[in-house]
């Protein structure tokens, strides 16, 4: 007999923009990393669940990851304009390269990476490319 009343477990967190770094000291520079983000949500009026944390050593180099609201983000897009005109595809490849770029105006020079994107839901059809596409019409493509 199946049971109906289930309990669920939502996620607690929203999805996070997970951006990799590296650095020479991480113990030293995690006060340089937090220190900037709170400057940042100071400016926009944003309380973040921004997390920073170590993820080992190797070879000398300390790599860490950085966990980001997508809310943040959006937000501090309109604040600093000058993140849009970043070249991206996308609102993090944007905000990444302008992170770097406020990290340098620090003079901390971290390797930055991003590593994972929230997924989009999408909410109605997707046409199928391989649906309409056949072989002779790509043949006259070509």
């Amino acid at each position: 007999m199946p049971c109906t009343n289930m309990h669920k477990k939502y996620a607690e967190k929203p999805p996070m923009v997970l951006i990799s770094g590296s650095c020479l000291d991480f113990r030293k520079e995690r006060e340089h990393i937090m220190e900037l983000v709170g400057e940042l949500e100071w400016g926009c009026h944003y309380q973040s669940k921004f997390e920073c944390s170590s993820v080992g050593k190797t070879m000398g180099w300390d790599f860490f990851d950085l966990y980001f609201e997508m809310e943040f983000i959006t937000t501090l897009s309109q604040v600093h304009p000058k993140m849009l005109k970043e070249e991206g595809n996308i609102l993090e490849q944007q905000f990444l390269l302008w992170l770097g770029k406020q990290f340098r105006k620090m003079k901390k020079e971290y390797h930055l990476k991003l590593v994972e994107t929230p997924y989009e839901v999408s909410k109605g059809f997707r046409i199928d490319p391989e649906s309409y596409r056949t072989e002779e019409t790509l043949w006259d493509l070509r």
